[in-house]
């Protein structure tokens, strides 16, 4: 194994844990009073959904860990957009944040356009 390929078990284990943390999520939501932060926590939940279904499909360690920023950077989109009630902003985030993971086998396919890289 290269020094830069990611090992397929710390892969495939991230991946299940931030699905079963998005799903968690999803299902503690409804039940929070504050209507900002329930909509913050089930937008946390599609981040995070969308970073573990994009970490199946990365090969490389920086492309593993730019999954995960890119995550982290949309959770802090959602939260300004679900606090300040940016509308907009959250229905192109609803909208973008998984497309971008659905992008990835794509790009594990082609092989060619690097979208983490």
């Amino acid at each position: 194994m290269a020094r830069n390929e990611l090992p397929k078990p710390a892969q495939g284990l991230t991946g299940v844990v931030l699905w079963i943390v998005a799903i968690v999520m999803w299902i503690v939501a409804p039940s929070i009073a504050y209507a900002p932060a329930g909509a913050f926590v089930i937008d946390t939940g599609i981040a995070l959904a969308s970073a573990g279904f994009a970490i199946f499909f990365v090969s490389s360690l920086r492309s593993y860990l730019l999954a995960l920023l890119l995550a982290v950077i949309a959770i802090i989109l959602f939260a300004v957009g679900d606090f300040a009630q940016v509308t907009p902003l959250l229905y192109f985030l609803r909208i973008f944040v998984p497309f971008i993971a659905l992008l990835m086998p794509l790009n594990k396919q082609l092989n060619g356009i690097r979208i983490f890289a």
